[in-house]
């Protein structure tokens, strides 16, 4: 008896091991799960969509040889699954019937321009698919399959939120894209949000965010103009985008981008407020900007990228040319674009070798 006490008392710190170690085992096996999970949801395939909101009976020629471009050079280079939005039932059948492409509804309600839409039906197909959604504006041609370009940026260069790049801070807003993340998904909230809370109360914006900024000893007499402006130009979609994506850097709240046009016809000069292009050194200092060095090994070797941390530590965001986007400028028989952004619809780029 007295042996058997001895020898369980001898097996008393293994066995108390043993629990400890299959209790930790147990613990990194959840919290591997746990980031396979997020891991395996960034990388599901991507969704292309893009705003296909017109009436095909009364569009001029001109744009519908633009859709017939961006459609015809997406599918002779790419299978990537692709969702268009319109804004009527009737709409989206006309976008089956010419294109053979999926379609959404959205209901644009009390907003005036299309494209204030975007974070809202941005936010809710990230919610619904979870995998990354692609916004492409349809004045682009398709020069390479942009589906393993987009699948590389949540999945191999860590890329929470991208945009097309167009220096410092700017953003063009032709191509977006959001990785299913907290981080992508409170950009778009946050350009939700501000546009809501303008559209809401224009009178009370207007003085509050832009008015109230502009010290009347620094408005330009004769020039300054202080009638109210509208909604959209204290929230084109492009500027609140640019702000959000900042602010997710910097740790500001101001949305100097959207409301900083109707500052400078305030005062009456285009020199006001030039502080929204400066860089502007997130919590801890270093640089604010996207820059390069900020993009992983695999991410820099692959193309023109650069990328920038939330100022929580907590996620990546980038701006992105070639291979992935470029504008129309004029590209070497070398270079290409998965996607060529013609601003303008301009015929010369759009239809360029065609």
């Amino acid at each position: 008896m007295a042996l058997t006490v001895e020898l369980l008392r001898a097996r008393i710190p293994f066995t108390a091991l043993a629990v400890f170690l299959v209790f930790a085992l147990s613990e990194h096996l959840q919290l591997t799960s746990v980031t396979v999970k997020l891991k395996t949801e960034g990388c599901q395939a991507p969704l292309l969509t893009s705003v296909v909101d017109y009436d095909l009976d009364s569009a001029s020629q001109e744009t519908l040889r633009m859709l017939d471009n961006y459609f015809t050079t997406l599918r002779a280079h790419s299978k990537i699954e692709f969702v268009a939005l319109a804004s009527s039932e009737e709409r989206c059948e006309r976008v089956k019937q010419r294109w053979g492409e999926a379609c959404r509804v959205f209901h644009l309600g009390e907003y005036r321009w299309t494209k204030q839409l975007i974070g809202r039906e941005i936010l809710a197909m990230l919610r619904e698919s979870r995998r990354p959604v692609v916004l492409v504006d349809t004045d682009v041609s398709v020069g390479l399959d942009p589906e393993p370009l987009l699948a590389k940026l949540s999945c191999d260069f860590g890329v929470d939120f991208a945009g097309g790049d167009e220096a410092k801070w700017n953003i063009n807003t032709g191509f977006l894209f959001f990785a299913p993340t907290p981080v992508a998904e409170s950009i778009a909230t946050c350009v939700v949000d501000w546009i809501d809370l303008v559209r809401s109360d224009v009178d009370g914006a207007f003085k509050k965010y832009v008015l109230d900024t502009v010290p009347e000893d620094t408005r330009i007499e004769g020039k300054s103009d202080v009638r109210r402006v509208d909604a959209t130009a204290m929230s084109f979609e492009q500027d609140v985008v640019k702000d959000c994506a900042r602010n997710a850097v910097t740790n500001e709240t101001e949305m100097r981008f959207s409301v900083h046009i109707a500052r400078k016809r305030v005062a009456g000069t285009v020199d006001f407020a030039q502080d929204v292009h400066l860089d502007v050194p997130p919590p801890g200092g270093g640089i604010g900007w996207y820059d390069r060095s900020k993009c992983n090994p695999v991410a820099r070797a692959a193309g023109e990228i650069r990328c920038a941390t939330t100022h929580d530590k907590q996620g990546m965001l980038a701006v992105v040319r070639l291979p992935i986007y470029h504008s129309q400028m004029a590209m070497r028989a070398d270079e290409h674009a998965a996607f060529r952004h013609c601003i303008g619809k301009q015929p010369a780029c759009l239809y360029e070798g065609n």
